[in-house]
C-alpha cells in the first residue's frame, strides 16, 4: 500500500496559520470516517511539540487515565494522581514553560462526548479558565459529523464561540488521485474513482499491479474484506437506526431521483421523506439538485448519491450481499461488466464539474461564471416522453449574461459533430436571457474527430479531455479491466 501524504496542502496551510498565530487557538476537525483528519493531524504534528490522545468508546474513566498518562510521559514525569480532565490539562499547563505552542490533540472527541453529555462543557472550562491565557494550539477531532457539530460547532454547544477556526476534511478531488497511481492510464483512475471515490484509506486498496476486477473481487466483493461491509460501518457511523437510510440510499443509487419514486421505493409515505433525505445531505451523502437556471425554491428537484463510494457500494455490494455472503462473486462482476460504462457517466460529469470549477479559477474560459450545473425542462409542443431535454453542465454569469453550455461524454468512440448539433438545439430551448452570449463545451473521454475539431476551430467550440486537465508527460500501457 502506498503511505505517500498526498494533497491537503490547504488544509496543512489552516493549521500552520493557527499555530504561528501568538495567542491560544482552538482548531475543531471534522470529516467522515477514513477521510484521513488523523494523517493531516500527524503530518501537521511532525515538526511541533504535542500531546496527541486518540480517545475511545469505554468511558470517561478510562480515557481520562490514559490521557493523564501520556502527558506525564510526554514530560518525563511520574504518573501524577489525578481525577478529572481540567485537573489533567492544568497539570500540562504548569509543566509546559516553553515559549512555543504545544499542540495538544483529542481525536475522537466525539467517543468522549457520545459517552459522557458532561464533556463539552468540562472543555469550556478548560479553554475558558485554563487554556485560553497560554501558549496552546488545542485540536479536537471526530469522525461522527453530526456528533462534532452537536457537541463543539452548533449554538448549543457549551464550545460554541470558543473556538478561533473549524475544518471539515472531505474527499480529495479526482485530479489528486493520479498521484495514487502514477503509472495508470487515465480511464482506470476514473474506473477507481468511481467505486472509492476520493477517500486516501479507500484507494490503499487497489492494488496497480492487478486488473480493475480482480481488485474489485478482493476489495469489494470478498465478505473478509474491509469495504465489503464498509458502506454499512459508515452509516452506523452516523446514525442510531440506519435501515431507512439504506432504503433510501439504495433507492437512489438504482436509479430514483424523483421524492416520489424515492419515497415509494423505500417503503416510506411520501410526507416522511424530508426528514430522511434532510440528514444524510446534511452528512455529505446525498445532494439535491435543481436546474440550475431556476430558484432553489423550485419544486424541479431530484437527489444523487453524493459520495462515490457509497453510489458504488449500493449498486453493486448490497445488490449482490447474498451470493458474496456464499462465496459467489461472478453475478457482482458480471454485473459491473455490463453496466459499469453507463454508471461512470454520471462519474465523469462529476469530473467534468471539476474541471470546469478549476478552470474557471485559473480565469482560463471566455468568462468568470458564478453558477454551474445541470439543466434539465420541457420541449414545447412535443409529445409527452419526447418532451424533456437535459444538459450535464451549464455555466452562467448572471452580471455578464453569458452562458456556457457543456456535454460530458464517456464513450469509447471519439466524439462527432452530432453531439455539438444536439448541445446548440437543447441549447435553444432553454429561457435565460435573450440577449445572452452563448459558448459550447464538450469534455471526451476518448477525444474527438476530424470534423468536430474543424467545427470547434470554426465555431469556437471548447474540447477538452482528461489528458487537458490531467496532463501526462508518458502514456501508461492501458491493461484489460
Amino acid at each position: 500500500m502506498l503511505r505517500k501524504f498526498i494533497d491537503r496542502d490547504e488544509e496543512r496551510a489552516y493549521l500552520n496559520r493557527e499555530y504561528l498565530s501568538e495567542s491560544f487557538s482552538f482548531s475543531v476537525i471534522y470529516g467522515r470516517r477514513r477521510v484521513g483528519k488523523t494523517e493531516l493531524i500527524s503530518n501537521f504534528l511532525k515538526d511541533k511539540p504535542n500531546i496527541y490522545f486518540l480517545a475511545d468508546k469505554r468511558g470517561t474513566k478510562p480515557n481520562l487515565f490514559r490521557l493523564r498518562k501520556k502527558a506525564a510521559e510526554f514530560f518525563n514525569d511520574f504518573e501524577p494522581n489525578l481525577e478529572t480532565f481540567d485537573e489533567v490539562f492544568e497539570y500540562i499547563k504548569t509543566k509546559w514553560n516553553k515559549r512555543q505552542k504545544l499542540v495538544i490533540v483529542i481525536d475522537e472527541f466525539s467517543y468522549l462526548a457520545q459517552m459522557d453529555d458532561s464533556i463539552p462543557s468540562v472543555f469550556q472550562l478548560i479553554v475558558d479558565e485554563i487554556l485560553k491565557a497560554g501558549l496552546f494550539h488545542l485540536i479536537l477531532c471526530g469522525s461522527s459529523v453530526s456528533m462534532m457539530e452537536k457537541s463543539t460547532l452548533s449554538h448549543s454547544s457549551p464550545l460554541y464561540g470558543r473556538r478561533t477556526g473549524q475544518m471539515q476534511v472531505k474527499p480529495i478531488l479526482f485530479r489528486h488521485i493520479r498521484k495514487f497511481f502514477p503509472e495508470q492510464p487515465l480511464h482506470e483512475i476514473v474506473n477507481i474513482y468511481g467505486a472509492a471515490g476520493g477517500v486516501p484509506f479507500y484507494l490503499l486498496f487497489f492494488d496497480p499491479n492487478k486488473s480493475y476486477y480482480e481488485n474489485l473481487q478482493n476489495v469489494f466483493f470478498a465478505k473478509e474484506a474491509v469495504m465489503y461491509a464498509e458502506g454499512e460501518f459508515l452509516l452506523r457511523e452516523e446514525l442510531k437506526e440506519p435501515a431507512t437510510f439504506m432504503n433510501i440510499l439504495y433507492a437512489i443509487s438504482k436509479g430514483a431521483a424523483r421524492p416520489g419514486e424515492i419515497a415509494s421505493k423505500s417503503y416510506l409515505e411520501a410526507k416522511d421523506l424530508p426528514y430522511y433525505l434532510d440528514t444524510i445531505i446534511k452528512l455529505g451523502f446525498v445532494r439535491k439538485e435543481h436546474p440550475v437556471l431556476e430558484k432553489p425554491t423550485t419544486k424541479k428537484t431530484i437527489y444523487r448519491i453524493e459520495d462515490n463510494f457509497l453510489r458504488f457500494w449500493f449498486r453493486y455490494v448490497l445488490s449482490h450481499r447474498d451470493e458474496i455472503e456464499q462465496g459467489d462473486k461472478k453475478p457482482a462482476i458480471d454485473d459491473v461488466k455490463n453496466s459499469f460504462n453507463a454508471y461512470l457517466g454520471e462519474t465523469f460529469e462529476q469530473i467534468g464539474k471539476e474541471m470546469l470549477i478549476s478552470l474557471n479559477s485559473q480565469e482560463k474560459l471566455p468568462f468568470r461564471f458564478q453558477k454551474l450545473g445541470r439543466e434539465w425542462g420541457k420541449i414545447p409542443m412535443v409529445p409527452k416522453g419526447q418532451n424533456e431535454y437535459e444538459i450535464d453542465l451549464v455555466a452562467v454569469n448572471d452580471d455578464t449574461l453569458e452562458i456556457l453550455f457543456c456535454e460530458c461524454k464517456w464513450e469509447n468512440n471519439k466524439v462527432d459533430i452530432d453531439v455539438y448539433f444536439k448541445l446548440v438545439k437543447k441549447a435553444g430551448y432553454v429561457k435565460w436571457h435573450h440577449d445572452r452570449k452563448e459558448y459550447f463545451a464538450l469534455i471526451s473521454k476518448s477525444g474527438f474527430t476530424d470534423r468536430m475539431k474543424k467545427e470547434a476551430e470554426m465555431k469556437g467550440v471548447l474540447l477538452f479531455t482528461l489528458e487537458d486537465y490531467m496532463p501526462v508527460k508518458k502514456r501508461a500501457k492501458s491493461k484489460k479491466i
